[in-house]
Order: C-alpha cells, then sequence, then structure tokens
C-alpha cells in the first residue's frame, strides 16, 4: 500500500470550529424530492448548497441525519437566490437566514457561508465595486443573525476571475475577509491545484501591511497572511477514488508548503498559525452522477484526510466531501 491509511492525529473533539466535518456533495437522504438543480436520476442524494430549495418536512429531514456525522454545514446564499433557468423562484436573505438559523440552533451545525460565485452570484470577471455592495449585505446579515461560524470567499475563484488574476481577484478576496470578524476562519476554493491566481509575470501587491511581488502560488500565500486561514482543495474526482496515493501527493504538495515556511503563516486572528488545508471537492461530480457510492465517497475522504506533510507535522484540517472512520463511525 503505497498511501497514507492511518490517520496520523487523534481525532479532534466534537464539535470543533477549526477542523471541518462537512459533506457538501453525497449525504443520501432516502425518497427525497427532485428540485431545480438536483440530478434526476439520483434525487437522494441531497446538496447543502440546494437546501433552500427543499419543502421544510426534507430539509428536517437531511439536516437530522446530517448531524449525526458532520459538524459544518455549507451555506451558499447564490444558490438560494431565484434562478429562472432552472425554474427557481428563489427565497429572501431572511429566509435564507432562518434556515440557518434552524441549522444551527435545533441541530448544532456550524455555518461555513460561501459568499460569491455560486448559483446566481456567479458573475465573472467582476470588479471590487461590483462585488462590494453584495458582499456589504451579506456579511452584514450573517453577522447580524448569527449564522456565519466559518467563511469561504467563494466558489471556483480562479474560474470566477479567469480573466483578472493578480491584484484584481486579490483585492475582492481582500475586502471580503476584511468585512469578515477576525475571529472568524475564511479560506478559499479554488478549481486549480496551486490554490491560489497570480498574474503570469507577477505583480506588486501593496496593501497596510507592506508590498510584495506575487509571482508564484508561494509568493500569493505570503501576500494573503494577514487575510485567509487556509483553502479548500479540489482535484481529480476519478483520481481520488482510483489512485489515492497520487491523489494524497497532490495535497502534499500544498500541505508540505503551509508547514515549511514558504507561504508563511496565516496572521488572520493576530497569532500566527499554519495555514490549514482542508480536502473538499474529492468525489462530488462523481457521487452526483451515481458513478460512486456515499460508502466509496466517505472511504475515499477518510484516506485523503489521512494525507500527512513530509515536514513540520503538518497534518489536513478536516474534510468536506464526506468520511468516516473505515469501521464506518465518525471522523
Amino acid at each position: 500500500m503505497n498511501y497514507d491509511h492511518v490517520l496520523p492525529f487523534a481525532s479532534p473533539a466534537w464539535p470543533d470550529v477549526t477542523f471541518y466535518r462537512g459533506q457538501f456533495c453525497g449525504l443520501r437522504v432516502a425518497g427525497a424530492p427532485w428540485v431545480p438543480g438536483c440530478e434526476a436520476s439520483n434525487t437522494d442524494l441531497m446538496m447543502t448548497c440546494l437546501l433552500d430549495r427543499y419543502p421544510v418536512e426534507w430539509q428536517d429531514r437531511f439536516l437530522a441525519k446530517y448531524a449525526g456525522y458532520y459538524t459544518h454545514l455549507q451555506r451558499s446564499f447564490g444558490h438560494a437566490m431565484a434562478s429562472p433557468d432552472e425554474g427557481w423562484a428563489g427565497v429572501s436573505l431572511e429566509q435564507f437566514n432562518a434556515l440557518s438559523r434552524r441549522a444551527k440552533q435545533t441541530f448544532g451545525l456550524f455555518l461555513d457561508q460561501w459568499i460569491i460565485g455560486g448559483g446566481a452570484l456567479y458573475n465573472c470577471n467582476q470588479p471590487l465595486e461590483y462585488w462590494q455592495p453584495i458582499v456589504d449585505q451579506l456579511v452584514e446579515a450573517f453577522v447580524a443573525s448569527g449564522t456565519i461560524d466559518t467563511a469561504c470567499v467563494g466558489w471556483q475563484l480562479d474560474q470566477l476571475f479567469g480573466a483578472t488574476p493578480g491584484n484584481a481577484c486579490m483585492r475582492v478576496l481582500c475586502y471580503v475577509a476584511d468585512k469578515i470578524p477576525s475571529t472568524i476562519p475564511v479560506s478559499t476554493h479554488w478549481m486549480n491545484e496551486a490554490l491560489a491566481w497570480w498574474k503570469t509575470g507577477g505583480e506588486v501587491w501593496t496593501d497596510r501591511y507592506g508590498s510584495i511581488e506575487v509571482k508564484d502560488r508561494f509568493s500569493w500565500w505570503l501576500a494573503m497572511r494577514p487575510y485567509l486561514s487556509g483553502g479548500y482543495h479540489q482535484g481529480d474526482t476519478t483520481l481520488a477514488r482510483t489512485n489515492p496515493g497520487l491523489y494524497q501527493a497532490k495535497l502534499r504538495d500544498t500541505l508540505n508548503a503551509f508547514y515549511d515556511g514558504r507561504m508563511g503563516q496565516s496572521r488572520r486572528t493576530g497569532v500566527e498559525q499554519p495555514f490549514k488545508l482542508v480536502v473538499f471537492e474529492c468525489t462530488a461530480q462523481d457521487q452526483f452522477d451515481g458513478k460512486c457510492s456515499e460508502d466509496e465517497g466517505d472511504l475515499t475522504g477518510y484516506l485523503l484526510t489521512c494525507t500527512k506533510a513530509d515536514v513540520g507535522g503538518g497534518v489536513m484540517a478536516g474534510y468536506g466531501n464526506g468520511a468516516r472512520m473505515p469501521d464506518g463511525s465518525v471522523l
């Protein structure tokens, strides 16, 4: 066996907001109805980002089952907003927050708010001036209602800012992170496994902390030290299942840099600590398409969470696409 298969740390206390336990695309609830955005041939699979589209009865069935295995619930107002192309009328921000409060107060879940880029908020290559009023409205509402425990700046940020890498993208990310209280962990989500988005040839980034030339993923994360807590990793969903050793090597490529000093450490809370890497989107598309069972997805998530760095004692900070111990118990 040429990959890590033993969890290199004691399973953290339950719940622990700093250790991500989630399943955004893979939990099945037998008999769940079709809603806009779900897979018609696989309706038992309920995605967290589509939870607002279900009748209340099915929301509660999902949350009750979810809370038995996981602690962090992905929330995405962009997916709750109206989507005429999908035939979805949408809910208000107040209704969205009401479901979030129910998930937290009744089912004891941490709320992970994904701020921009999802659903109706998928508008590519927009400058800070476009995003600022949207971010202000959402974050202020989440903070006021107590419905944000962790946050992700947005979905697949290298795709969202595909034509505007470097400073243009970074300005938006930093604004979102600054808007959120520094006590709340803030991560990013990418399609590329570099977990960063810089301008080819480099560019000088300047903020109130100073200036730095950002020319690669290492200098990108050095610039993000005051703002971010870590990253959510997305990779090849077939590779994750069929070659976990190679997938772990890809995770380790970033995990090593988070722990060996090349990317520095997060200063978001005012105290330096290693950036946190969460294995996130690893089997989602295959589960959505019915190519991967929930059990296989959870085993894959477990193996990837076993990944450890070559230096510095670095380990994964959780999972967002499901995981369970080999005996089926919670991780």
